[in-house]
């Protein structure tokens, strides 16, 4: 599987991201760096750890930022794709 950051590169129109730490949460932010656009998601350390979940709440996260643009919902086919 691509790393997180390679897979949001390349969806179109591309993401960045940042992961940040506060005690036992993480928070990760997408950014649309083409217009002034942030979603955030806090984290638990029990999410992190199950991968499937972790999967669908990123990608949540990725069809809010873009319904935010007007863009097209993705799908687990487009990225985090486990087969």
């Amino acid at each position: 599987m691509n790393s997180l950051a390679e897979q949001l590169a390349a969806l179109n129109p591309p993401l960045q991201h940042i992961i940040e730490s506060q005690g036992e949460t993480i928070i990760f932010t997408l950014i649309d760096p083409q217009r002034p656009a942030r979603v955030s998601r806090s984290l638990s350390k029990t999410l992190v750890e199950n991968t499937q979940l972790l999967y669908v709440v990123i990608r949540d996260a990725v069809n809010e930022i873009r319904a935010l643009g007007s863009q097209t919902p993705i799908t687990s086919k487009e990225i985090f794709s486990t087969s």
